[in-house]
Formats: C-alpha cells, sequence, structure tokens
C-alpha cells in the first residue's frame, strides 16, 4: 500500500474538505462492492457529510445481512456532489451512471480489477489484493480511522466473498491477517458465513435447474445458458443467480464455464477460470473486464443476431487462450 500513500493523503485531504458525497459501485452488486461502499458510508457519516448510496441494479438477498444497506437507492435524487466515489467499477459505465449527466467535482475510483482504467481524480487500485474491502481496511488503516463492528462486518463480508472463503488462488498471506484483525470486533462471522454460502433462495434453485437442464461440456469448456422467458418464468432477474456459474467448476475436467443470461435489453457472459487461465483478458476483448479466473461482459441485443454462433466466436477466443497458458 506504500506506493499509494500520496494518493491516499490526497484523498484523506479530499473527504475533510468535502460536504456531500456519492457512492455508487457496479452493475449487479456483490457483498464486496456493497460492502466495501456501506463501510466508507459509515465511514463518512460519522463525520457529519452529506453522503448519497446509489445501485443501478436490484441488490441479491443475501446482501441485505449488510449493515446500513437500506440506505441504498435505486434512483438519483440530485446530479451535483463534491465528491463521487466508485467502488469496484473498472469504467464509470459499470455503475450504470452517465457521468457526462452529473457535475462531481472530484471522481475517486477504488477497485482491485486488473482492467481497471485510471479515470477518476484519484484512483487506488490494487490488481493484486483479492478483495476491494481489503483495501479499503488498508486505506482506513492507513488514515488512522477506527474501524466500527458494522464496518468490520461489511470488509469482512466483502473478503469471504470475493476470495471463495480464503481458497481462490488471488488469496493472500496478508489477507487472512486483514481477517483475523476484523473478526476481533466479534461478530457472528459463523451466521455471516452461512449467508453466503449456505443459504439459498426458491428462484435461486428453480435457476440452477434450469441452467444445469441445459450445461454442456465439451473438451474443457462448460456453457449454461438461461433465456429471458427463464426468468419471467420464476419472476426472477440476474441478481437471482447467485453462485450458478460455480457448479460446472466441480467437474475436475472442466477448465472454463461461459455462463450465459439474457433479459430483454442484453446479454450477460459471465466467466469462470481455472490455474493461469486469463479469462479477463476474454471480457476485456468484448468490452467488460475483471480478474484472471472470474470476468464478464454485457452486450446488446442488437449486435447478436445469433446467440449460438455469438457463444461459438466466444468459445474460439477461449480455446486459444486455453492453448497459450
Amino acid at each position: 500500500m506504500l506506493q499509494k500513500i500520496k494518493e491516499i493523503f490526497k484523498l484523506a485531504s479530499l473527504l475533510e474538505n468535502s460536504k456531500t458525497f456519492f457512492l455508487t459501485l457496479h452493475s449487479m452488486p456483490d457483498a464486496d462492492s456493497c460492502g466495501s461502499m456501506l463501510c466508507f458510508y459509515e465511514f463518512l457519516k460519522r463525520k457529519k457529510k452529506d453522503v448519497y448510496l446509489y445501485s443501478c441494479d436490484r441488490l441479491p438477498e443475501n446482501l441485505y445481512v449488510l449493515p446500513y444497506v437500506e440506505n441504498i437507492k435505486n434512483s438519483i435524487e440530485k446530479k451535483d456532489y463534491d465528491v463521487a466515489i466508485f467502488f469496484e467499477c473498472s469504467t464509470p459505465q459499470r455503475s450504470g451512471i452517465d457521468v457526462e449527466k452529473f457535475k462531481f467535482k472530484n471522481i475517486v475510483n477504488i477497485d482491485h480489477h486488473k482492467t481497471a482504467q485510471n479515470y477518476g481524480d484519484i484512483n487506488i487500485i490494487y490488481p493484486c489484493y483479492p478483495s476491494t474491502s481489503e483495501i479499503v481496511w488498508h486505506i482506513l488503516k492507513a488514515m488512522k480511522i477506527d474501524i466500527t463492528k458494522t464496518m468490520a462486518i461489511n470488509l469482512y463480508c466483502g473478503i469471504i466473498t470475493d476470495t471463495g472463503r480464503f481458497q481462490y488462488n488471488q488469496t493472500l498471506p496478508e489477507t487472512f491477517y486483514v481477517a483475523a484483525e476484523l473478526i476481533k470486533h466479534k461478530f457472528d462471522f459463523q451466521k455471516l458465513n452461512e449467508n453466503f454460502f449456505s443459504t439459498t433462495t426458491y428462484k435461486n434453485l428453480k435457476l440452477l435447474g434450469v441452467a444445469l437442464s441445459n450445461l454442456r461440456v465439451y473438451d474443457g469448456i462448460a456453457i449454461m445458458i438461461i433465456k429471458e422467458g427463464d426468468f419471467k418464468k420464476f419472476s426472477a432477474d440476474f441478481s437471482d443467480t447467485e453462485n450458478i456459474i460455480n457448479y460446472p467448476m466441480m467437474i475436475p475436467d472442466v477448465k472454463v464455464t461461459i455462463f450465459v443470461k439474457e433479459d430483454s435489453e442484453r446479454y450477460s457472459f459471465t466467466f469462470r477460470s481455472k490455474d493461469n487461465i486469463d479469462v479477463g483478458t476474454i471480457a476485456l476483448e468484448f468490452g467488460g473486464g475483471g480478474h484472471r479466473n472470474a470476468s464478464g461482459f454485457k452486450i446488446s441485443k442488437n449486435k447478436v443476431k445469433e446467440l449460438e454462433k455469438f457463444i461459438y466466436k466466444v468459445e474460439r477466443c477461449i480455446r486459444k487462450q486455453i492453448k497459450n497458458s
């Protein structure tokens, strides 16, 4: 974190001397983006700042255990703020807003994706860290901010989900230390783990059934599709597909999973991979982003004439990546 210490000092000064804040996160929010944002929200509210939280998408049900989550809005009341802070948005567009239509005096970009762009006035980007929540912990420590129990809960949830309970290869020795420091706040971490890893919803299980029923595996690549009609059938949306992509990865011979979801306007492609197969590069080619082993992109249905042909195009790119890895 030392190489970004100047950026952190700039951030500390900006936070101290600003009054109004707009905090947002990437579309289809997860516990890391949401937890890190809510942690910052509490910190700013303690300093008597005016803070507005925005998400362009509905939150998955498992995020409602996070403290202060009820303050996140899905609509925008005003567009004039001293500071906008984007959490885990590799580009401003990933937040679902058009920055050109806002009046932000300063933009802060906090992210851990290697595809993140330096679009902010202050950019704190660490691709080496497994979660944005861990970066936020370091920022607060560098600023000598006391972390409360509720802040610790938000950061802990972000860390355990983005590391897959510390099993993903981006997990650092330091990550265990940060988690241990957070657990010192004596919250019920067992209950939180159960919420994210041992609890699901009726809609999620029904969509899992749909995805597995059309699962196909060929030469190390698994493909699953959930069509728009399937979402409508169960009154569900993309937020109800949490963890479904991970099931094909349990098959020893599967190296990459492609998970395609369809709504009325777009297709969402999500990737998972094993070992050194870089699906983040593939997502970047199609206008998305992410990590080496977890990434994705969205594309308008108007740009896809035939879905199967487009999937084949994506699959060919992945096979090249597998060959070169």
